[in-house]
């Protein structure tokens, strides 16, 4: 007996003689997208922004699912035990990264696949409008000579606690961290004079720069850009530091090729479309786009980073067997 193709599927040997075939309807329903903090902060708002435009150009809607708590780490092993089927993916940032080194009970990187980047902001340190330092230079030869008297705030636990270790080393400096719940909190306590540095990405401080109640001093990025204001690097002033934070579009391992594939070319189409590279400048997320490929390398480059920068620091819990 000759089975035509519609038997084939019918009767379930289609996924055993045309490896693939069963994903080539894909998208047959709505995706899930997890995001592994609290609504209103800025990984929810570019996993919203995203999910939209994915819609958009997928055809299918998208629900973004809020899964806060332990760091990021409860919603990101959601997605690394959801089925690798293409109908739930994540949109995490660089807490992915150092959670796994932080925090005992994260998931690892080997249980994801990222399939595009799509937002980079480099560090940024600001100091309260009249601070006595009209340069990083000039702060760190404070620091220098001022040893443990530097009070720099920042989130604990997030990555800015990593952007404070890495700036304290690459200065060689010592300084007395001081933490705080959120970067809104802590940037008006440097408006305030409670702390004399405070680190954070740089859209932490727009309002407070235009309101000239800080200043940031400079930024941890590989060159100037007119997106920062000419606001000088870190390199500028002889502190060798690039450091920032991310965003990126993940699967969960074993994910058809197929699958990931069509995801990268959809999520590139969304990052191109005019009306959400708007809605991101207005929101101050620093503009990204990297491939599957391009991702793959920049995420090695990330880990390899943060884990040199969490260990010098003492930060890293005992590994995982």
């Amino acid at each position: 007996m000759v089975l035509n193709r519609r038997q084939l599927i019918a009767s379930g040997l289609v996924s055993g003689l045309l490896p693939g075939l069963a994903h080539a309807a894909y998208p047959e329903r709505p995706l899930a997208v997890i995001v592994p903090f609290p609504p209103g902060g800025r990984t929810d708002l570019m996993g919203r922004l995203l999910s939209q435009y994915i819609a958009k150009h997928l055809g299918q809607s998208v629900v973004v699912m809020n899964k806060p708590g332990a760091g990021g780490a409860i919603g990101t092993k959601e997605l690394a035990g959801a089925s690798p089927d293409g109908y739930t993916l994540g949109v995490f940032s660089t807490a992915v990264v150092t959670a796994q080194y932080t925090l005992a009970t994260a998931a690892s990187l080997k249980e994801f696949v990222a399939i595009r980047t799509v937002n980079i902001d480099p560090m940024a340190l600001a100091v309260k409008a009249d601070a006595p330092w009209g340069t990083l230079r000039e702060l760190v030869d404070y620091g220098s000579k001022n040893p443990g008297k530097l009070r720099v705030g920042m989130i604990a636990g997030a990555s800015a606690e990593i952007f404070a270790a890495a700036f304290a080393g690459s200065a060689q400096i010592n300084v007395l961290p001081v933490p705080f719940k959120g970067d809104a909190d802590g940037a008006l306590a440097l408006a305030g004079g409670h702390i004399d540095v405070h680190v954070a990405v740089p859209a932490s401080y727009k309002a407070l720069v235009a309101g000239n109640r800080v200043r940031v001093l400079g930024v941890a990025a590989e060159q100037r850009s007119s997106a920062y204001a000419g606001i000088p690097t870190f390199r500028d002033n002889g502190v060798d530091l690039v450091i920032g934070s991310f965003h990126m579009l993940f699967a969960p391992r074993r994910t058809p090729p197929e699958v990931l594939n069509m995801l990268d070319e959809v999520a590139n189409k969304a990052m191109r479309d005019a009306e959400l590279i708007k809605q991101m400048e207005a929101a101050n997320l620093g503009y990204a786009n990297l491939s599957m490929k391009e991702t793959e390398a920049f995420l090695v480059q990330q880990d390899a980073i943060y884990r040199k920068v969490i260990e010098d620091a003492g930060l890293r819990v005992p590994a995982r067997s």
